[in-house]
């Protein structure tokens, strides 16, 4: 299975989620198919968990997604037990599980190429709805349809490494402006202000 096309399949699913990507290709691929201000393109591994869990506990009524990956969870592994207790029922994290660090042009094998099963992890850590997909039709029936439930969802999805982002152009826009478009997005429908200070 590679990861573009999940990525394609979600895309063409999108309305008004709120869509959190971490710090690897699926950041690339994501902001090339998807150019919508919901996006925020997080610039730093091991935090979109994280930062989709807080959107979802603020904004229970919207849909948030979590574009993340094997390395990015592994840094980070504190979030799962911590969203095995909360629950959000309005978040999906899908995992590019690759197997390697391949964002960082080593290509050096992750824990998951060896003995590592996020799923158990994910299952041990009190999340429920936690499954692994192998092919783009199981990810079509269970991958896709996780968006019309109303229950937190933590799938893992088996990827070929694939160096595709590293050809994609990459943004015109840099994270801090990112940021600040997916802030006024939120704002405008949300039909309130935020406060919000920072410098990106």
């Amino acid at each position: 299975m590679i990861r573009r096309d999940c990525l394609e399949l979600l895309a063409g699913k999108m309305t008004d989620q709120l869509v959190v990507t971490s710090q690897s290709g699926q950041r690339i691929e994501w902001s090339h198919l998807s150019q919508h201000e919901g996006n925020l393109l997080v610039g730093m591994m091991g935090c979109a968990v994280g930062v989709g869990m807080g959107l979802s506990l603020a904004l229970p009524h919207r849909k948030v997604i979590v574009l993340d990956s094997d390395g990015s969870v592994l840094l980070s592994l504190f979030n799962l037990a911590t969203l095995g207790n909360l629950r959000p029922k309005n978040l999906i994290v899908y995992v590019f599980d690759n197997g390697v660090y391949s964002g960082s042009r080593i290509s050096y094998p992750t824990a998951t190429a060896g003995n590592t099963d996020l799923e158990a992890m994910a299952r041990g850590a009190g999340i429920k709805k936690a499954l692994t997909i192998r092919d783009v039709e199981t990810f079509k029936k269970n991958g896709l349809g996780a968006l019309e439930q109303n229950e937190l969802a933590f799938i893992v999805c088996k990827v070929e490494e694939s160096l595709m982002h590293r050809e994609i152009p990459r943004p015109t826009t840099d994270l801090a402006e990112n940021k600040y478009t997916f802030v006024r997005y939120l704002e405008r429908t949300e039909g309130k202000p935020f406060p919000f200070i920072g410098r990106g």
